[in-house]
């Protein structure tokens, strides 16, 4: 097959898990034979960049530190530029199909443009910019939102509205002005029935987690049924020993970016009362934030004076397996709604025990007392009981830590992915032969 990938971002320049897992995905079907053309922005660099195999022109809106564009002239000429990429890309490539990753910071119009392409498209939405950020693209939403609006009314009226259509797209479908169900006031869009937005089509669509497909179902798009394809790990790059049954838990280990929800404030908490509690622990903490929350969560370090050390690798995928290897137990400490994770993963083909909170996609993953210990979210006590239930217990966690281990290999390895994957593109290429 001949794809054509559109997404925001791709490495080198990227910003973390979503984009990382997109180039995985592209670098390994291209090994089994496909043939694919990247079309994406030109964030990290002051122009565009392309080649045989990636054109980085979309500019992007309002996210990764671009500006964001809200007047009309601004918007307009962002648009047609955005447009101008994608049908060069299309031309020049002329793929069999079109695989459309993260549109977080994108023009939403693309998802017009493509139908009028006439090809078989198909969507991998591992983060939230269908269920938020599309009711909140700037350009749609100035053309498609209900209430006055003099300068738009102004425009419709001259015929300039129905001139941008070839360049610009501002309808979402033919003979639709207004859509209140997606561009509505917040009062308007409460109301909207799951599955119920029949202005937008998902055809062939899949989701990196129930988690996240049931918010984009309840928000109204039509996704119900859609497939959910989970992430997966390089299981043969993490897997590791299971530590003897009598090794006592010493070093736990958070990996975790460094933000707000984080919650590795709560580790931190609750290993000071667990130490209060006679449990000799240390922790180790695996990431990089922002300066006001890393020199917040040192200072608690320094101030109760606690075991703890702060880690980074230079090179996650070389060094992060040595990582676990070094600790006794992961503790999983998020307080957002994340759509999947895929440090738990690690962790469990590591061999390590995991404390988990129950929250986002990990509630997909993690089972209490069968792969994993789990607790409420923020919850420091529930979180202490967790860790002294580890040491108490282990039988208990040797035997958590083999089912984990085994599950992971068997159903959340890398290949297995690839083969969804391909397997959903190739379904969705015939789908559409016969359609």
């Amino acid at each position: 097959m001949k794809i054509l990938v559109v997404t925001n971002l791709y490495p080198p320049h990227h910003a973390g898990t979503y984009d990382l897992r997109c180039q995985t995905v592209v670098e390994a079907l291209r090994l089994r034979g496909h043939e694919f053309k990247i079309v994406t922005s030109n964030h990290g660099l002051n122009t565009e960049q392309r080649d045989a195999e990636i054109h980085r022109g979309f500019r992007l809106n309002g996210v990764f530190g671009h500006p964001a564009l809200s007047g009309y002239r601004e918007m307009l000429a962002l648009e047609k530029h955005n447009h101008e990429v994608w049908r060069d890309a299309l031309a020049g490539f002329r793929p069999d199909l079109v695989y459309f990753w993260s549109l977080h910071g994108l023009s939403k119009s693309l998802l017009v443009a493509v139908r009028e392409a006439h090809l078989p498209v198909v969507y991998d939405v591992a983060d939230r910019w269908l269920s938020d950020e599309f009711r909140l693209d700037p350009w749609l939403r100035w053309w498609n939102r209900p209430g006055p609006n003099l300068a738009r009314a102004s425009l419709e009226l001259s015929g300039q509205r129905n001139r941008h259509e070839t360049v610009a797209p501002t309808r979402l479908m033919k003979g639709y002005d207004r859509v209140a169900e997606i561009f509505g006031p917040p009062d308007a869009l409460a109301g909207v029935p799951p599955n119920s937005i029949s202005v937008c089509r998902f055809d062939r669509i899949y989701f990196c987690s129930q988690a996240l497909k049931t918010v984009a179902e309840q928000a109204g798009f039509q996704v119900a049924h859609g497939d959910v394809i989970h992430p997966g790990i390089p299981t043969e790059t993490f897997l590791g020993e299971l530590k003897p049954l009598g090794t006592p838990v010493k070093k736990l280990l958070v990996v975790s970016p460094l933000a707000e929800g984080c919650g590795v404030m709560t580790a931190l908490k609750a290993l000071k009362q667990a130490r209060e509690g006679g449990l000799k622990m240390t922790l180790s903490i695996c990431g990089r934030g922002a300066s006001e929350q890393v020199s917040q969560l040192r200072s608690f370090v320094v101030q109760h004076q606690l075991p703890v050390e702060f880690l980074t690798v230079s090179n996650v995928n070389r060094d992060l397996a040595a990582v676990y290897r070094q600790h006794d137990a992961l503790l999983y400490t998020s307080e957002l709604e994340e759509p999947f994770v895929s440090t738990p993963l690690e962790a469990m083909a590591s061999g390590l025990p995991v404390i988990g909170a129950f929250t986002g996609g990990a509630r997909e993953l993690l089972r209490h007392g069968e792969n994993a210990f789990i607790y409420t979210p923020g919850e420091v006590i529930e979180l202490v009981s967790r860790i002294q239930e580890l040491h108490l217990q282990p039988a208990l966690r040797r035997q958590i830590a083999e089912v984990a281990q085994a599950e992971v290999s068997r159903s959340y390895s890398e290949t297995l992915m690839i083969d969804q994957i391909e397997s959903f593109l190739q379904l969705s290429l015939e789908l559409w032969g016969k359609s």
